[in-house]
Formats: structure tokens, C-alpha cells, sequence
């Protein structure tokens, strides 16, 4: 690899930037435009039906933040590397994770909507005679054997109408496995109240803010400083950022999706949505610079060799997400136990057996093959449209983790709540990223390493 020179020059602040006369100076414009229509149906469905929404809205919710959180990652993890080859496209993931603190904004819907996401916090009587009167009705729904033919998001009123019933001639239903789930859930009120729920999403929003702003600050003040500094510093943040990004990011996946099934755990959950996070914001990155650089934004500071690279990243994450994804199913399969099997027995029944299957197929299977070649990853088109491809296999993967509980029978439906609460966050999101795209140089043109990037070469 060749190396730099005292002579080289680093770019003016002023490349790199998108024209004013350029469409995607105004991609901003259209964001917004579709979050605002987003919004409005929004605002329609949450008056029509607020339960329902507000699956619809955190399943939008924990989808665009991925693409957020894996880019934080990116950035991260690039210059605890010390990499020099990834600078040149770096400043993408940059300024998708400075959206970071627009997701506070957007939980607003989830923190008004808990006793519907998550009822077991709290013991409300109108939602005990509820399933009282569902259990009156239904034998068969109510009476079962477990909680696995029922939605586990309301496995606590279920269990409080069997208790209720059991001197009043429906004593049957108050099963070992009710009383389990009774006691699993006395055990974590502790951690799971609204209080200290509330105070953690917090503290997420504030870490998630606060490394976002370190590294891109920075990064955006060496621009104009060009200074080696700056380079050592982030360097020598990022193991701590990336331990804090770890805890946070783990700690978040457990409250707002795992938390939906609050009697059900698994150890690597936080794992798995790291894997879903990392595959997503590296397919946003692909995408995106590609589409910027098809612009002829980025002329050649992007090239055949680092989408190879990126390739390949993108393939590798790709392989550890289906072997976390296949390892918790795999161990759960093969322990049997029926408190762990509801999980994948909710997503095997009610319309979602099919789906689960074209879920499998196409988030690994089609996209493995596709991306395991080598010629595949120097053909920057048909990358970027596996890439594409992997960005909706990720929406629909975190429809599957959340919108099981949407329904008491936890039966498959799609609904144009689900559209309008992916319009409205990916919009407001995109809205501002695209903004802050406008106003940056989209390459780190101080960066002591850029030289050395823009002639990278995979050997």
C-alpha cells in the first residue's frame, strides 16, 4: 500500500458538499414532507385506536433507531481501529448517528402508551375484568394448559383473571404456569416499574447524545484544524465508548422490545439487537454513499475498493446475526421449557408461520448467497441493492419482534397504522439527516489519514 507524503494535500472544506442545484439538496424537503404525512395518519390512528398504534409506532421506533445506533457503532468501532482506509466514508455514518437525540423526541408516543405496550406495570382493575370477561367467554382461549396460545403482552391480566375466578367457578384457570408467570413478574417489579423505566430511557438518550456529539464534533472541527490531536483522542475514547455503547444499546433492547413478554428472557437478546443494528446501519451506509456518490457528490474519494471492504462487512455481520438469530432459537428448541418456547411458539401460530419462514429465506439464506461472492462486492450496483434489500428484510425482522403482541390472539395483520408509523419516524428522522447532509462536507476532509484512504487498495 503506498504510503503518504508531506507534498499530498488535503482537500478544501468546501468539497464534497451537495450543490445547491443538486436533488439531493432538496431530499431533506421530501423527508419531511412524507414524515409530515406520516404524523397526520398517525395522529388518526392513535384516535381510532390507541393500542394498536402504539405497537405499530415501536415497532417503527426500535426499526429506524438500528440504522441510528449502527452507525454510532461504525463510527466507533472505526477509530478505536485506528482505521485509515474507512475515513473517506466515514462522515455518512457520522451524520446519520448525529440524528441520535431525534429519537428522544419520537419515544414521546411510547412513554404516553405504556399501560398499552406494557401493561404488567401496572395493575389496573378495568384491565383485569377485561380478561375476566374474555375468560368468561372463551374456554378455550382462557382455559389453556399455558400461556402459549395467548398474547404473553398480556399474560398479567390473564393471570389476574384466573386468580379472580378461582372462588368464583373458574378456579381452573389459575394453572401452575399462571402462578409462575405471577411470581416471575412480582420478582422484576423492582426493574420493571414505570419509574425507573422512564429514568433509563433517559440515561440512553443521554449517552447516545453525548457519544454522538463527541465524535462528531470533533470530527467536524478537524476539517478546518487538520490537527493529529484530534485523531489521538478519539482514538483513545472510543474502547470506553464502545463499552458504554454495549451496556446501552443491551440494557434498551430489553426494556422496549423483550420487555413485551416480560415473564419470557433470553441472556443474548441485547446481542441480537446489536447484530440487527449492525447489519442495518451498515446496509444504510452502503446505500446511501452510493446513492451520493452516483450523485457524483463524492467523485472519487469512494471507490471500487473501500465498497468491497464495506462488503464484506456487511457480509460478515450478516453470518453473526443469523448465528445469534439461530443460536437462541437452537438452544430454546432443544431446552424445551415451556416459559422459554412462548416466544417462538407466538411467532409459529396464528397466520405467522409463513411469514416467519419468508423471514428466514429472505434476511439470510437469499442474501448470503447473493453477497458470498467476491464479484458481487466490486460491483458497486448490485451491492447496493443487496444492501437495499437487507434495509427491508431489517424492517420487516423488527416487525416480527414486536407486533406479536399488537393483538390478544397475537395473530398476524397488517395494518396501514404500521405504514403510517414508519412514514412518520423514518421521515422525521431522515429529515433532519438529510438537512445536516447540506450543510457538511461530506468527506472528513481534515483528517490526517485521508491521503492514505483515498488510495486504499484490497490486496
Amino acid at each position: 500500500m503506498a504510503t503518504d507524503t508531506k507534498s499530498s494535500k488535503a482537500p478544501s472544506p468546501d468539497r464534497y458538499r451537495i450543490p445547491r442545484d443538486a436533488g439531493w439538496s432538496n431530499a431533506w424537503k421530501l423527508a419531511a414532507g412524507v414524515g409530515a404525512l406520516g404524523i397526520a395518519m398517525s395522529g388518526m390512528a392513535w384516535s381510532s385506536d390507541p393500542h394498536r398504534f402504539a405497537f405499530s409506532w415501536l415497532f417503527a421506533f426500535m426499526a429506524v433507531l438500528a440504522v441510528a445506533l449502527g452507525s454510532l457503532f461504525f463510527v466507533i468501532v472505526q477509530h478505536m481501529a485506528g482505521a485509515s482506509w474507512s475515513v473517506s466514508w466515514r462522515r455518512v455514518p457520522e451524520i446519520f448517528a448525529s440524528g441520535l437525540p431525534v429519537f428522544a423526541l419520537l419515544f414521546v408516543p411510547i412513554a404516553v402508551s405504556l399501560d398499552e405496550l406494557y401493561p404488567w406495570m401496572h395493575h389496573q382493575p378495568s384491565a383485569h375484568e377485561e380478561a375476566h370477561e374474555a375468560a368468561s367467554e372463551g374456554g378455550e382461549h382462557a382455559s389453556g394448559e399455558s400461556l402459549l396460545g395467548a398474547s404473553i403482552a398480556h399474560a398479567q391480566d390473564h393471570g389476574a383473571a384466573a386468580e379472580e375466578g378461582h372462588g368464583g367457578g373458574h378456579g381452573e384457570h389459575h394453572t401452575p404456569q399462571h402462578a409462575l408467570h405471577e411470581s416471575t413478574i412480582e420478582a422484576k417489579t423492582a426493574f420493571l416499574n414505570p419509574t425507573f423505566f422512564g429514568i433509563r430511557a433517559v440515561i440512553y438518550f443521554v449517552l447516545w447524545g453525548l457519544l454522538s456529539w463527541f465524535f462528531v464534533s470533533r470530527s467536524l472541527s478537524q476539517d478546518t484544524k487538520r490537527d493529529t490531536k484530534t485523531t489521538q483522542t478519539m482514538q483513545s475514547a472510543s474502547p470506553v465508548a464502545t463499552f458504554t455503547f454495549a451496556l446501552s444499546l443491551t440494557f434498551a433492547a430489553f426494556d422496549w422490545m423483550m420487555s413485551l413478554e416480560p415473564a419470557w428472557y433470553s441472556t443474548i437478546f441485547g446481542v441480537q439487537y446489536f447484530a440487527v443494528s449492525a447489519v442495518a446501519g451498515l446496509a444504510t451506509i452502503i446505500t446511501v454513499s452510493y446513492a451520493l456518490k452516483n450523485a457524483g457528490i463524492l467523485g472519487e474519494a469512494v471507490q471500487t475498493e473501500h465498497y468491497h471492504d464495506l462488503g464484506k462487512l456487511l457480509f460478515g455481520f450478516l453470518v453473526f446475526w443469523a448465528y445469534i438469530t439461530f443460536s437462541q432459537f437452537m438452544l430454546i428448541w432443544y431446552a424445551s421449557i415451556p416459559e422459554e418456547t412462548t416466544y417462538y411458539h407466538l411467532r409459529w401460530n396464528e397466520g405467522w408461520q409463513t411469514f416467519t419462514l419468508a423471514l428466514a429465506l429472505g434476511h439470510f439464506v437469499f442474501p448470503f448467497f447473493f453477497l458470498i461472492s467476491r464479484n458481487i462486492k466490486r460491483r458497486v450496483q448490485l451491492l447496493a441493492f443487496g444492501a437495499a434489500w437487507l434495509l427491508v428484510m431489517h424492517v420487516l425482522e423488527c416487525f416480527w419482534l414486536v407486533m406479536p403482541y399488537a393483538s390478544e390472539t397475537g395473530s398476524f395483520e397488517l395494518h396501514w397504522m404500521d405504514i403510517a408509523a414508519v412514514l412518520a419516524v423514518a421521515g422525521t428522522y431522515l429529515a433532519f439527516v438529510f438537512f445536516r447532509m447540506t450543510q457538511l462536507p461530506l468527506i472528513p476532509v481534515g483528517d490526517p489519514r485521508l491521503a492514505r484512504s483515498l488510495r486504499h487498495e484490497v490486496v
